[in-house]
């Protein structure tokens, strides 16, 4: 063979393994078989990946200097093996190829064939897709080296040795690195940065055999890492985002598993989505672009919520703690809850004498707080990436009637307000606020010992200020976490009548002489002084009299008035009372007393209801006599032949008669409608049916039979004439009314 004659001139040893060089180097038989076809004959070969890429580095460097020989290597991947169509264009050429460049071509494939060729190898199924390797670039986006990992091959068979060999192939190198661990970090001098560079890992088991990982491709000059959503807001029917570099983004509702893939070009994208009636989440990945990295993977999900918008609901409840002291409660809801990452909570003092305020960053929904007696204001806010809700406030009063360390007292008199303690306190700071409401409060902070101060004027008339004093824990400004009610009162600089009466009158309990009223609060603003009681108002229509009643009470809203009229109509109202008298009435409530009372009324009703029974009873009574009168007229008993004493005699008749023919008692008188019976005994003769029907009289004969021996007197019947009456009896109708 051609081949064989080159090798001869060449001095090469062949083997069934290969090729050998006169050095002693092997080369596999895909590249022998390579290099008889193509050289000798100027056909095509088919060769393993490795062996074709080796023989494209050996190609190039050998041919460097003979440029006439020409060629084509197109390596196509198939099943991990390349088939390479190698044409020799000018062959005539090779006729000046000298045996030294010969020599020299094989030597590189020698040389570089066991670094590369990995036909040898087996892929097995625990150990595929492990290796992934990533491009590292420094803060200025130069590329610095790459990472390359994989997972330990963990085969049953495998040996505890823990020695890879990272293969690295690129258009221009070929080289394998040895390393103990499950990854390697590559330098910039080992790669071919503006080429494609094939990595992939191989390790020999226990028994020899050699196994490799999948191939990985990897342009290093190109950052691959999936880009990061730097900002995202899903708003109305839209989904924004950021991203740090171009890519790929794929969304899918958070509820559903269908995703929808797009390319973004430009670091802001808006995506429009379709209309819903309820606000949802969205989940996005995305990942490098696939037009310039050959792996790119999904990177992990970020959820998107939809932006938030309205505001939670706050409810707030206040509780009496040590004296100078309340706990604040402050529950939310939200309707969007399943959207938000959290709730900004605010608690500031109204007023903020200390310039403090108490802030929460949570995701519960209730907040529990200890405080000062005072006004705070609570704000509530909800947020997550998109953005925030709207806030939303509610203020929190002090406690109504609260346990308090000390007594405030003060007197109003030139247009000043003179203040006045008990106990004294021996702080030497102290903060005293005072105003008509929670808005309009003013403060002072006093920074030395005192016992008494004024409050310069002037004063809104008919105006109720609130007056509190606070103390601190170390004698100087501090959170209302560590500050203390010391006192609060209330004073008017002039008084005024209620302007408005209370509300909700309503009537209740009415009896034949009394009637229970109830009413409602008048508001505070409406007073215009110190409420004293309130001032009752009971009017008959009909006698146009007025009652009046003070009750001398505040917290006391219910009345009951005695001594009214039965079946009288009235109208009632209420006006609230103050030192300067009685105010506006409320609107009057009517109502009207019972004529009975309850107890007369129910006897009544029992009367009228026991009347109607008895008269039942003896309406029913009346009635079934006169039915039974009547039905004994005109329906009278009939009897029932059945039950009859004739007709058993005249089932006995026949043997009876033999017995009456055969007895030797002397003959006995009897009249032709009765029966005479004569015995030991004496018996009563029964008239017969047929006498009754023919409303005939039956004489009964009672007679005592002659004494005789108990031997000659049989225990016998004697009846005589008894076939008249058979007959008689037979001829009666057998079809009547009966009675049973």
């Amino acid at each position: 063979m051609c081949a064989l004659n080159s090798c001869e001139k060449s001095k090469w040893c062949t083997s069934d393994d290969g090729i050998t060089t006169p050095g002693g180097s092997s080369m596999s038989v895909g590249i022998a078989t390579w290099l008889s076809s193509s050289l000798c004959n100027g056909e095509i070969g088919y060769i393993s990946h490795n062996d074709a890429h080796l023989v494209s580095l050996c190609t190039k460097q050998t041919m460097s200097t003979h440029q006439g020989l020409g060629y084509l290597l197109h390596p196509m991947l198939h099943n991990n093996v390349y088939t390479i169509p190698f044409a020799i264009l000018i062959l005539a050429e090779f006729e000046n190829v000298l045996p030294s460049s010969v020599c020299l071509f094989v030597c590189f494939l020698a040389a570089l064939s066991e670094d590369c060729d990995s036909s040898d190898c087996r892929m097995p199924p625990d150990w595929h897709d492990v290796i992934f390797c990533k491009s590292v670039f420094n803060t200025k986006k130069r590329f610095l080296h790459v990472h390359c990992s994989w997972s330990p091959y963990l085969s049953s068979s495998s040996s505890k040795s823990t020695e890879y060999k990272l293969h690295l192939w690129s258009d221009s190198d070929c080289e394998a690195i040895a390393t103990n661990g499950p990854d390697y970090t590559i330098r910039k001098n080992k790669l071919a940065v503006t080429e494609k560079t094939t990595i992939w890992v191989s390790h020999h088991n226990v028994s020899g055999h050699c196994v490799k990982t999948n191939n990985f491709s990897i342009v290093p000059q190109v950052n691959c890492e999936p880009p990061n959503i730097q900002y995202a807001v899903h708003a109305s029917n839209s989904l924004s985002f950021k991203l740090s570099d171009n890519g790929q983004v794929r969304y899918r509702e958070n509820v559903s598993t269908q995703w929808h893939i797009i390319n973004v070009t430009s670091m802001w994208t808006t995506i429009s989505l379709p209309e819903t009636s309820m606000p949802t989440s969205y989940v996005v990945q995305q990942r490098c672009s696939r037009e310039s990295c050959f792996h790119c993977i999904w990177k992990g999900e970020t959820k998107i919520p939809h932006k938030l918008t309205g505001a939670p609901d706050i409810f707030v409840t206040t509780k009496k703690l040590s004296p100078g002291k309340q706990r604040v409660t402050v529950e939310w809801k939200y309707i969007k809850h399943d959207y938000v990452d959290g709730y900004f909570a605010t608690i500031q003092r109204l007023p903020n004498s200390c310039d403090y305020s108490i802030s929460f960053n949570t995701t519960n929904t209730t907040l529990q707080i200890d405080l000062s007696v005072a006004f705070f204001n609570v704000s509530i806010r909800a947020y997550n990436r998109a953005g925030s809700s709207e806030l939303t406030s509610a203020v929190v009063h002090p406690l109504d009637m609260p346990e308090l360390p000390g007594k405030i007292f003060a007197t109003y008199e030139n247009d000043t307000i003179f203040l006045t303690w008990s106990p004294l306190f021996s702080c030497n700071f102290v903060v005293i606020n005072w105003g008509t409401s929670f808005f309009q409060m003013k403060s002072r902070t006093l920074m030395h010992k005192i016992d008494n101060y004024s409050i310069p004027g002037p004063f809104e008339r008919m105006k109720r200020y609130m007056i509190m004093i606070y103390l601190y824990d170390s004698c100087q400004c501090q959170y209302s976490t560590n500050e203390t009610t010391f006192g609060i009162t209330s004073i008017y600089s002039e008084e005024g009548v209620p302007r408005t009466g209370p509300s909700d009158i309503s009537v209740r309990n009415v009896t034949k002489t009394a009637a229970a009223i109830e009413w409602g609060e008048i508001p505070e603003e409406d007073c215009l002084g110190f409420l004293l009681g309130y001032r009752i108002y009971c009017t008959s229509t009909s006698r146009n009299t007025t009652l009046e009643m003070f009750l001398n009470s505040t917290n006391q809203r219910r009345y009951l008035l005695e001594g009214l009229t039965s079946d009288h109509a009235y109208e009632v109202t209420v006006a609230g009372v103050t030192s300067k008298g009685a105010g506006t009435p409320s609107a009057s409530r009517m109502f009207k007393t019972l004529k009975y009372a309850e107890v007369e009324f129910q006897s009544i009703i029992m009367s009228i209801c026991g009347g109607i029974f008895i008269s039942a009873i003896l309406i029913s009574v009346l009635v079934y006599t006169i039915h039974r009168k009547k039905k004994n007229v005109y329906f009278p008993k009939i009897p029932n032949p059945k039950h009859s004493q004739v007709i058993k005699m005249n089932k006995e008749a026949p043997s009876k008669i033999k017995l009456i023919q055969s007895s030797q008692f002397p003959e006995t008188n009897c009249d032709r409608y009765g029966v005479e019976v004569i015995e030991q005994i004496p018996i009563v003769s029964i008239p017969t049916e047929s006498c009754i029907q023919r409303r005939e009289t039956c004489t009964m004969k009672k007679q005592t039979h002659p004494q005789v021996s108990p031997a000659q007197a049989p225990n016998v019947q004697d009846y005589t004439s008894m076939m008249s009456m058979i007959n008689v009896f037979k001829r009666m109708p057998q079809s009547t009314n009966h009675v049973n």
